[in-house]
């Protein structure tokens, strides 16, 4: 079997991970509940880096990757009418990234039909490598991002914001870390058929710092990212990715 055909089976299996019925949203949301369902939706769902910060104009320049990012919703059973969620709410997104010059890079992403969660996501990054240290190998980055997300079309929203990375380049390995600031907006649907409390449709603005952590793993022109981000809650992710 070539590189190409391995590389397939492991984007089906990924693909393949999950297969269960989509996250139920509580009903009757107040301010409080409104607020905090923002935290666990709008944080969680917000532009994660996954993949090696080392410029891609430093390589040939283009990615293509599938993530999948997990999402704590045990909370939100406990929020408004509550509902009978436990565990986390999964999807998957698609990247395309493009290095523009050495150290400036730009992608995009956005999640697939062929999910069995209603929700969207899509969002844009830029990314700056600013610092390269010669006597060790370290480097920093920095992240603006901007996107949004649709939950089964009860809650609308958009994310914003900028993260600072360091990274140390090993041989096939790369561990990166840092922090930022994050914005989530969202919009919570009223009427007979939707989500808040008062039954007219509102509107929630949050911002908060997180830290994250992650490693990428090089597989030849192939990787493989896991990282930890940490906001309220602690959000996991997942991505296989190509280079070329």
């Amino acid at each position: 079997m070539n590189f190409g055909r391995r590389f397939l089976f492991l984007i089906i299996a990924f693909f393949c991970a999950h297969s269960y019925a989509a996250t139920q949203l509580p009903r009757n949301l107040d301010v409080g509940d409104q607020n905090r369902t923002l935290e666990i939706l709008g944080y969680g769902s917000s532009s994660k880096i996954l993949g090696d910060p080392y410029p891609l104009g430093g390589y040939s320049g283009v990615e293509v990757g599938v993530s999948s990012q997990f999402i704590p919703v045990s909370d939100l059973a406990t929020l408004g009418s509550g509902t009978t969620e436990k565990g986390e709410m999964s999807y998957y997104t698609i990247t395309l990234g493009k290095g523009l010059f050495y150290n400036i890079d730009t992608f995009v992403y956005f999640s697939p039909a062929i999910q069995t969660e209603e929700m969207q996501n899509f969002g844009a990054q830029i990314r700056w490598g600013f610092y390269e240290a010669s006597f060790f190998p370290i480097s920093f980055s920095t992240m603006i991002y901007a996107g949004g997300a649709n939950f089964q079309n009860l809650v609308n929203i958009a994310t914003t914001g900028w993260d600072l990375i360091g990274t140390v380049n090993m041989e096939n390995v790369a561990l990166y870390f840092g922090g930022g600031r994050v914005r989530a907006q969202g919009t919570f649907i009223g009427g007979s058929a939707g989500i808040t409390a008062s039954g007219n449709t509102e509107s929630r603005d949050i911002t908060d710092n997180h830290t994250f952590f992650g490693v990428n793993i090089e597989i030849s022109k192939a990787f493989i990212a896991l990282e930890v981000d940490r906001y309220t809650d602690s959000v996991y992710s997942g991505k296989l990715g190509f280079r070329f």
